[in-house]
């Protein structure tokens, strides 16, 4: 069985192929979502304070936006649970895979970048709690 839309109008199959490979080259070549973005060199910014940081963007996403798809979640397997019974408990499931997406993004958009800063906020914590040790035993 064919159909019109198998073959180009004018029926030179070999040249509608070619274009269409022509614009998908001119558009260039596509991300590969597997692997880590590059790691761009930055000076470190100021140390933020405890409640900033935990406010700062997550996987490119802001806490509050984090927060909208967890009770959008919730609420959608709600939903869910009075059409069909028993189906609340679904919401672990996507709220799991949610994690494993925001880890997966975290994980391509630093390449060991959050592992460098967590070393460095250790390290600044250590040096304060020795110098509160010092000021304590003067």
């Amino acid at each position: 069985m064919m159909h019109s839309s198998d073959t180009p109008p004018d029926g030179d199959f070999a040249r509608y192929v070619e274009r269409l490979t022509a614009s998908n080259a001119a558009l260039g070549t596509r991300e590969n979502m597997l692997q880590p973005k590059a790691v761009q060199q930055v000076s470190a910014p100021a140390a933020p304070s405890p409640a900033k940081a935990a406010l700062e963007p997550l996987a490119g996403i802001t806490f509050f936006a984090h927060v909208k798809w967890v009770v959008a979640a919730w609420i959608g397997t709600q939903l869910l649970a009075k059409l069909v019974p028993g189906l609340g408990f679904l919401f672990v499931p996507a709220l799991l895979a949610y994690a494993a997406w925001v880890i997966f993004r975290i994980n391509r958009n630093a390449s060991g970048a959050p592992a460098q800063r967590v070393r460095e906020l250790l390290q600044r914590a250590a040096e304060e709690v020795k110098k509160a040790q010092q000021k304590n035993t003067k």
